[in-house]
């Protein structure tokens, strides 16, 4: 499935599109949030970071939504949304001699971003990231995650990797940056719209894989697609899809979208996961790993 919205035909997804899309990356992409991660894992890796930077999509922060639905439909779990918001809460402030040196680091990829916060369960990527942006209430601070007072927690049964919990040992942590928001409830609507066009397109992901085994599963000598009850709860659940992503690209109902693409992609992948069977739990099969994906990824954020 590809993307029909005018908006995103705006964005600068001809670079990523094409990575994205890639039959060959595609398995390579879903992945690389597991660990350990190998030598030329990190490479891709790597490669997709500078991507997304040569692109623009890190600091054409207008045309967020189309680029994470494509991060979302391949399952890449990186610092991309996160950095985007630290960006996002920089643009919010009077400019600085202080931060345009961080800033502009930001916009071209040389730094990445994880970000925590009180509506935040997890922190997204941090071994990816070299900033911890924090947000409380009005006010957010910038450390370095690689500082000896920052503790790590790395939760590998969830989701394959790349998720974490955040403590500080020592109160006295230099700060990066610091400052006060202008209105910290629609940068954190920004966010939380970010991570719902995540999951629609996690969604989608799912979909064209269930569709795809539906088309070749046979089942009592016809295709698993060719009997009603799949595909009408296929059907069912593209044209949920379809609602999810006009609410999220009207703009005004932040909140609303992000409740909905959760719940639709705990649906959608637990259908797909259902109508591959046992099959879908093996580790080498993308089923069970779209279900973990949309598990952690709908408790994210609440």
């Amino acid at each position: 499935m590809t993307l029909t919205d005018e908006s995103a035909a705006e964005a600068p997804l001809s670079p990523l599109t094409e990575l994205f899309t890639s039959p060959e990356l595609r398995p390579v992409l879903r992945r690389l949030g597991e660990r350990p991660l190998s030598e030329e894992a990190a490479g891709t890796q790597a490669a997709v970071w500078a991507t997304l930077a040569e692109s623009g999509a890190i600091s054409e922060t207008h045309d967020v939504l189309p680029v994470a639905e494509l991060l979302g439909e391949t399952l890449y779990r990186g610092p991309y949304l996160d950095t985007v918001t630290a960006l996002d809460a920089f643009a919010a402030l009077p400019p600085a001699p202080e931060t345009e040196d961080l800033v502009d680091a930001l916009r071209h990829g040389d730094l990445a971003v994880a970000l925590a916060g009180p509506d935040r369960r997890f922190v997204r990527c941090a071994d990816q990231a070299d900033l911890l942006l924090t947000v409380e209430g009005e006010s957010f601070s910038l450390v370095e995650l690689d500082d000896p007072g920052v503790r790590l927690t790395e939760h590998q049964d969830l989701g394959r990797g790349s998720l974490f919990t955040v403590t500080t040992t020592d109160p006295g942590i230099p700060v990066v940056a610091t400052g006060r928001l202008t209105d910290a409830p629609a940068l954190l609507s920004r966010a939380r719209s970010r991570q719902a066009a995540y999951l629609t397109g996690l969604c989608r992901g799912a979909l064209d894989l269930g569709v795809t085994h539906a088309r070749r599963r046979i089942l009592f000598g016809a295709t698993l697609g060719s009997h009603q009850h799949p595909a009408f709860r296929l059907a069912a659940l593209s044209a949920r899809l379809e609602a999810v992503r006009s609410l999220l690209y009207r703009g005004d109902r932040p909140d609303q979208a992000l409740g909905l693409a959760r719940e639709l992609a705990v649906d959608t992948t637990t259908e797909v996961l259902q109508l591959h069977g046992a099959s879908g739990l093996l580790d080498d099969d993308d089923a069970q790993l779209f279900y973990r994906r949309a598990l952690t990824e709908s408790v994210l954020s609440r």
